[in-house]
């Protein structure tokens, strides 16, 4: 029993307690891409206390409700693999399997290191970002090109700020700082870099989704989103089952959720990140491929065949372990992706499902 519960303490979250989870400005300099940081292991043993706690919900589900599939990315630099995206979701196209992604981007990879200081994060100098910067301007332009077509594709491009720093102790104003800079920066990429040629993002207008760099928030952050007219946020943790929630202002709560890896059904969020911190020395490539891509299944097959939560899964633009995330990501959506009532669709397709037909009604 003892070694069951230690196993468990690593991560499940729930949104109340975001802002005690990922507290704290992470102000070290971090590559493209790195994922969100979830180490502080006081904070998840008192979120497994309360999900552990927590009554389980039963909802009222048939054959005909929709299996919602929601596979997206944070960061946004490496247009290489943007492209891999692509070209796997026209691969599945092919196949009659539709899949659409989600992309949350940063808005400092449309900035070069020379004019970095046009950005200016909260609490910061001019010219700071945890993830770096563009590495040049024709790349920006590659950049922009690559989620136009990805928009007119049928994908989806979501806010995840601009230097991903951690918000969790920024106050309301601060975060509009923030919000305003991913905005500005996007809508003067051209003015900004103009010795190349770029196209004008035509997907400005449709960002309504957001996740938080660390996962960080606090209640400021909310009252901005809904200000703002925000449709979700996906920045919290939920249990397998979770269905989403329409908080006071307006903006849906969709939370990550959780997978359990391997033969100790090691429970971790569904982001390859953090795969990657738990496996970065648990054994061979085949082994760590068979065991993500049977976690994913597991997730998919509980709410499949059970209440139809959401399975909300988070990937970046980075190969750690030599590309197994990836490509376990891949398997798992040729899998499950155009079985009967499935939707491999975007967080705002799932939206558009919640305001129209709203979350099942619960079974008492």
């Amino acid at each position: 029993m003892r070694a069951k519960i230690f196993s468990f303490l690593i991560v499940i979250g729930i949104v109340s307690l975001m802002s005690f989870l990922f507290g704290g400005v992470d102000s070290s300099r971090r590559d493209d891409e790195n994922g969100e940081n979830l180490s502080n292991s006081k904070a998840y043993m008192a979120a497994v206390s309360l999900a552990v706690s927590a009554p389980k919900v039963k909802y009222q589900v048939s054959s005909s409700t929709p299996q919602f599939v929601i596979l997206s990315f944070d960061g946004s630099k490496s247009v290489t693999m943007l492209n891999e995206t692509l070209a796997f979701q026209q691969k599945m196209q092919a196949e009659n399997k539709p899949l659409y992604f989600t992309y949350f981007i940063n808005a400092t990879y449309f900035l070069t290191k020379e004019n970095a200081k046009l950005y200016q994060a909260p609490k910061q100098v001019p010219g700071i970002s945890n993830i770096g910067f563009s590495d040049s301007a024709s790349d920006i332009a590659l950049r922009v090109a690559g989620f136009n077509r990805a928009f007119a594709t049928g994908n989806e491009i979501g806010s995840h700020l601009a230097g991903h720093f951690n918000g969790a102790t920024w106050s309301y104003n601060e975060w509009q700082k923030e919000f305003n800079s991913f905005a500005w920066l996007l809508a003067n990429v051209q003015k900004n870099n103009p010795l190349q040629k770029i196209e004008s993002p035509n997907f400005l207008t449709e960002i309504k989704g957001f996740r938080a760099p660390n996962l960080g928030v606090n209640d400021s952050l909310y009252q901005v989103l809904g200000d703002r007219h925000f449709l979700y946020d996906t920045s919290g943790i939920g249990s397998m089952t979770a269905w989403p929630k329409k908080d006071a202002g307006g903006v849906w709560r969709i939370p990550l959720g959780t997978i359990f890896v391997g033969p100790n059904k090691h429970p971790l969020v569904a982001m390859d990140y953090n795969l990657w911190q738990y496996q970065s020395d648990a054994g061979e490539w085949n082994k760590n491929y068979s065991e993500v891509e049977s976690a994913y299944l597991n997730y998919f097959k509980t709410n499949y065949y059970g209440n139809r939560a959401p399975v909300v899964i988070g990937h970046h633009f980075t190969k750690w372990n030599d590309g197994v995330y990836w490509e376990a990501l891949k398997a798992f959506a040729e899998n499950v992706c155009g079985l009967p009532q499935v939707r491999c669709a975007t967080f705002q397709d799932l939206v558009a499902y919640l305001d129209t037909t709203g979350v099942p009604p619960t079974i008492k």
